[in-house]
């Protein structure tokens, strides 16, 4: 049976389904892409303005493949190591730097468009260099990629709410919020309200439309591959199915599958067809 799906290792799709040939690549660009998630200490005066200089040279750095301060040097020798060897675009890792300037202190996105603009900078780029990686080049499929790196970016980041709160992090818009008159506070202490589902809801119908627009490619892709984003998406859905079932309590308990529904995500993967669930 292909590995479980949980919250452990569901922000890693693609992270160890490689031949031999390409395995140290993927892990070098998911290094980067965590690294970059909680980035070294930024230098400067640690105004508004310095930090945005700061990551500014930074992005510059990573577009010319110059070291880097923002993560460890192994990190970024190995990243660009892997962009030299596959041919691998390096505006994808330096999008990835200049969107890192987001997840610096307490992290809040006013509105969805701003929520989903962070997304397209952090976790689409990240998708798209998996992709080349894979050489998944037809221009028509990269909307496909888009959405599937949406929908399992706010998926891992639904799924682990409670840590990222406790970390300052919020990946729920906070104009959501206010629409249905819940406050921060609610979701910290774990206040299941009726306002707080509503809220969450809203946020789980976000993640099926990502994961409805990216479904088309998977009828696209070579066995593989396939099999590969087949377990993730039904893997996925069946952990926001897992959310849904629990009234979107991600408080109470880790929100991971049970044996019965890991099996039904091997028996829809092996067996089921790429249409949506």
């Amino acid at each position: 049976m292909p590995n479980s799906i949980s919250t452990a290792d569901l922000p890693r799709p693609f992270y160890s389904e490689w031949p031999r040939s390409k395995s140290a690549a993927a892990e070098a660009l998911w290094q980067w892409h965590s690294a970059l998630a909680h980035p070294l200490p930024v230098g400067g005066d640690g105004t508004a303005s310095s930090v945005e200089a700061y990551f500014d040279d930074e992005t510059e750095r990573a577009r010319n493949t110059e070291p880097l301060r923002t993560v460890r040097e192994g990190v970024w020798r190995a990243a660009y190591e892997a962009a030299d060897v596959h041919d691998l675009n390096v505006d994808l890792l330096a999008s990835q730097v200049s969107a890192a300037r987001q997840l610096q202190g307490s992290v809040r996105f006013p509105t969805a468009s701003d929520l989903e603009n962070f997304a397209r900078e952090w976790a689409v780029p990240h998708a798209r260099l998996l992709a080349s990686l894979a050489e998944i080049e037809y221009s028509w499929l990269m909307k496909r990629i888009d959405e599937l790196a949406r929908g399992f970016f706010f998926l891992a980041r639904f799924a682990t709410l409670p840590h990222d709160l406790d970390n300052g992090q919020l990946f729920i818009p906070v104009s959501d919020l206010k629409q249905n008159d819940v406050q921060l506070s609610e979701l910290r202490s774990g206040a299941v309200t009726d306002g707080v589902r509503r809220v969450l809801w809203k946020h789980s119908i976000r993640i099926r439309d990502a994961f409805g627009q990216g479904q088309p490619i998977l009828k696209d892709l070579g066995l593989r591959h396939r099999l590969t984003l087949k377990r993730w998406w039904y893997g996925g859905l069946e952990l926001l199915n897992e959310i849904e079932r629990r009234d979107f309590d991600v408080w109470s308990e880790p929100i991971e599958l049970s044996a019965y529904r890991k099996l039904q995500v091997y028996l829809l993967t092996v067996f089921g067809r790429s249409t949506s669930a």
